[in-house]
């Protein structure tokens, strides 16, 4: 695996696979809270006094394994030097100066790169995964999920409007973090591609985003463009609004393409949304990111709580 001397990954503090063990109580089912695309999520803490830390800190851990979670409890497998791409592409897209002081994007606090161990630890203490939240209306009222809406289209959009433009490409509600104040923070960045970050024409064979937020038009195309994102906002939005998961894959894989194919996208659209820009099966004619935030400060539900700060 990683060489700890590589210059590309030395972000942070380095953790060895025991301070990982220790600070999640030996990844406990009790800490883990969901999968991510390439692995697991975990609730952490730092104790007092660690390494000269000198008060103790919650954390965010998660665990990267050689698999790719495709949905429905189906993996893939991924090849190890694969894996460690998509780590080392993550912490140094997180390293970028334009990223340190949004709060919707995680911080790296250190890393672990022991043997076959890759594992991430985020500067930030969890609440919960949006997608663990979703269907819960008591722990995530219509005015945080509000919060969680705008807080999300913004760092997006904050992500695209950077130059270089940088596409997410996996976004989904299990890579997105809700912290103690109700912030939705994205920590997941296993397939981020700009300037000189990511490989295209690699992923266009191996791996295609995550299940249930995938853009259709990926799977005939395998050409990533910034609507992409956009759609896939437009899912976790729709689910915040619902208070579902999994609305994006109502149809099978094949069903899907028999119906793309022939033309009738609409069947795949929830039917409350058919023609809605968003979910337009051309991206280019769905709005960018810049027009999904513009419609929704307009909304009178957002109040002076949730205007830029």
């Amino acid at each position: 695996m990683a060489a700890a001397t590589d210059p590309e990954i030395l972000m942070g503090k380095e953790f060895s696979y025991e301070d990982l063990q220790h600070f999640t109580d030996n990844f406990s089912e009790e800490n883990s809270i969901g999968r991510t695309h390439f692995g697991m999520l975990y609730r952490g803490k730092i104790p007092q006094g660690w390494k000269d830390q000198l008060d103790e800190k919650y954390v965010t851990v998660k665990m990267w394994e050689n698999k790719e979670y495709l949905g429905n409890d189906n993996w893939g497998r991924v090849l190890p030097q694969y894996l460690l791409d998509r780590v080392k592409d993550e912490i140094r897209f997180l390293g970028l100066p334009f990223l340190e002081s949004n709060k919707n994007v995680a911080k790296v606090l250190g890393h672990c790169f022991e043997d076959d161990k890759l594992g991430v630890v985020y500067d930030l203490n969890p609440f919960d995964t949006l997608r663990n939240l979703m269907c819960d209306k008591e722990k995530l009222g219509w005015r945080n999920r509000v919060k969680v809406a705008i807080g999300l289209a913004r760092v997006v959009k904050f992500i695209h409007n950077n130059e270089p433009q940088y596409l997410i490409r996996n976004l989904s509600a299990a890579h997105v973090v809700v912290d103690q104040e109700f912030n939705p923070v994205i920590v997941d960045f296993a397939m981020i591609l700009g300037g000189d970050i990511g490989d295209a024409e690699t992923d266009r064979v191996i791996t295609f985003g995550c299940h249930d937020y995938l853009d259709p038009y990926i799977w005939f195309t395998a050409d990533w463009k910034e609507r992409t994102d956009v759609f896939t906002v437009g899912i976790i939005l729709l689910e915040l609004i619902l208070k579902q998961i999994g609305i994006g894959m109502h149809l099978s894989y094949k069903l899907l393409s028999y119906y793309y194919k022939n033309g009738d996208f609409n069947l795949f659209v929830p039917k409350g949304l058919r023609g809605d820009p968003d979910f337009d099966k051309e991206p280019y004619k769905r709005p960018n990111m810049d027009q999904v935030v513009s419609k929704m400060e307009k909304l009178r539900i957002l109040n002076d709580q949730f205007k830029d700060n």
